[in-house]
């Protein structure tokens, strides 16, 4: 007994610690201060252009965006380039791009980096996020370049107006300026909130050498090709679309934690992260100088899934791929189940799991609603009362992270008590029916997302096969089974907290359904610990010992 405590006790303790890594390991890398070395980017510079350019709201065509284009006109002056405005020759309207070009060592060497980021905020605030931080990270990273060696190629700085209402500045430029003529990459920069790390959430079709690039280019990656397939369902859209539309190859760069203040007054420079600054120039720096060296005349290659672990690698593998390993994780559940029937399993007790499950998750969503009604019912009490309302967003992360324990506790005690007469074995292959699921909708549907599914899924059927296979005296099958939930430990907490911090409390639901989904993933780990107090099938009390023995 003492064993079996020690060591369950430190395969729990360890899938903690890589879950908290993996969350960890996504924090924004420390702002760098005034006294940071000439050619590195340094967010503590770039706060000067943020608290300018963000002083007041700035939204095309007002007295403000005057104000703002004199500004950047003097700063590009002073970095010893000669800005230029460029204004419709088609159509009349306000929007003034500015521009500005960094000659490279072989400066009619075909291909040169756009670097772009619109000028303009909304109405409604100042674009401290939204965008002046793009435009502060544009103005350091050139001035981080001038301080170390001469680029290869070109550099071409795109401050475009009217992205708010329109993409008017960007629509511009690649129609009526001759520098369109030239770019051979663009890189964007935007944002929709004030805090998190800078992901690179977007590239153009043809991705797979940009991807491997981008990989070897960052020091701090943040990138998956998720991102892309929730983009493109959603009804927004940035510069990069036009850039894309015209066929330029690109990346698109932004951070979208903190996104209550996305297009609201409080949209401030006090409110953006330096530390979230800082990855955004890092990004910007670091892959306009890799990019620079490069030879960037060439074909698109073929799409690829990829996503960042623990924010120091990108493992990325062809698109596809995604059907032929949908496919193996269909055969390889079949034959977790036909090991299940050798040891007298029914299938009756994998489906009641898989029924099981889908009964949590339904139950962990009214329970979530019932908390967020009751939100709603305290603040109609106070209105009757005639007192202000409780802004229950400032509490978002508590809300969360409770509703967040107490869907996993529900997702638990349900499975074992809806299911008590059968075992944990069988009950998380029920659970992962549904993973099975997701992993062959998503090949078909989605399949830059599909590796958030296929990966758990393949490794939680070993971990099944491991808690039925292996002695259970040892420790060598609680090794196999945290080994085998190392994919779900990865890839689902970091997802959870991205989502909520893009998200918000608006959208619980889905950040809950992650949640219990994410239990079923690991519960061939607390199958595998579990079995020290039940057999393996309760039905032929059969040991995992005389499995191993035959």
């Amino acid at each position: 007994m003492p064993f079996r405590r020690w060591a369950d006790g430190l395969a729990l303790g360890c899938a903690v610690l890589i879950a908290w890594a993996a969350i960890a390991a996504e924090k924004p890398p420390r702002a760098l201060g005034l006294d940071a070395p000439a050619d590195a980017f340094s967010a503590a510079r770039a706060r000067a252009d943020v608290e300018t350019v963000a002083h007041a709201p700035h939204p095309m065509g007002s007295e403000a965006a005057v104000r703002v284009r004199e500004y950047l006109i003097s700063r590009l002056k002073e970095l010893g380039l000669e800005p230029q405005t460029q204004s419709s020759v088609e159509h009349e309207g306000p929007a003034r791009n500015i521009l500005a070009r960094l000659k490279g060592k072989t400066p009619r060497r075909k291909g040169a980096i756009l670097l772009a980021a619109h000028s303009d905020s909304v109405a409604e605030g100042p674009g401290a996020g939204d965008n002046a931080s793009g435009v502060a990270v544009i103005l350091e990273t050139l001035r981080a370049l001038q301080a170390g060696p001469p680029l290869e190629r070109d550099l071409i700085v795109l401050f475009d107006d009217g992205e708010e209402v329109g993409f008017d500045g960007s629509i511009m430029f690649v129609n009526e300026h001759p520098w369109a003529q030239d770019v051979g990459l663009v890189l964007n920069f935007d944002a929709r909130g004030c805090s998190g790390p800078s992901f690179m959430f977007e590239t153009s079709d043809g991705n797979g050498w940009l991807i491997q690039q981008y990989a070897q280019a960052v020091s701090h990656p943040m990138a998956t090709s998720l991102s892309m397939d929730v983009y493109r369902a959603m009804p927004n859209d940035t510069d990069l679309t036009i850039f894309k539309g015209k066929g330029y190859p690109g990346l698109n760069f932004a951070f979208g934690a903190g996104v209550a203040v996305y297009h609201t007054p409080d949209d401030t420079p006090e409110a953006l992260s330096a530390d979230t600054l800082q990855h955004h120039g890092q990004n910007a720096l670091e892959t306009t100088r890799w990019f620079a060296a490069l030879d960037l005349d060439r074909a698109p290659s073929d799409d690829v899934i990829y996503f960042s672990v623990f924010g120091r690698a990108v493992l990325a593998y062809p698109i596809a791929w995604s059907a032929p390993l949908a496919l193996a994780a269909v055969f390889f559940y079949v034959i977790v189940l036909r090991l299940f029937q050798t040891h007298d399993a029914r299938f009756w007790d994998v489906a009641a799991g898989a029924g099981a499950f889908l009964i949590a998750i339904l139950v962990a969503l009214v329970l979530v609603t019932l908390v967020f009604m009751a939100g709603m019912g305290c603040n109609i009490v106070r209105a009757a009362f005639e007192q202000p309302p409780i802004t229950w967003a400032r509490y978002d992360l508590a809300i969360m992270t409770a509703c967040a324990l107490v869907a996993t506790a529900t997702t638990l005690w349900f499975m074992r008590s809806a299911t008590n007469r059968r075992p944990w074995t069988t009950r998380s292959a029920g659970a992962l029916f549904w993973w099975l699921v997701l992993s062959v909708a998503t090949a078909i549907a989605a399949p830059g997302s599909s590796y958030l599914f296929v990966w758990p899924t393949l490794f939680g059927l070993m971990g099944l096969s491991a808690a039925v296979l292996l002695p259970s005296t040892s420790l060598q099958p609680r090794a196999v089974s945290l080994v085998c939930a190392v994919p779900a430990l990865v890839l689902l907490p970091p997802l959870i907290r991205t989502t909520f911090d893009s998200l918000g409390l608006g959208m619980a639901a889905p950040i809950i359904v992650l949640v219990v989904l994410f239990t079923g993933a690991i519960l061939p780990l607390f199958s595998m610990l579990a079995l020290e107090r039940e057999p393996v099938f309760a039905a032929a009390n059969f040991t995992r010992e005389a499995a191993f023995a035959s």
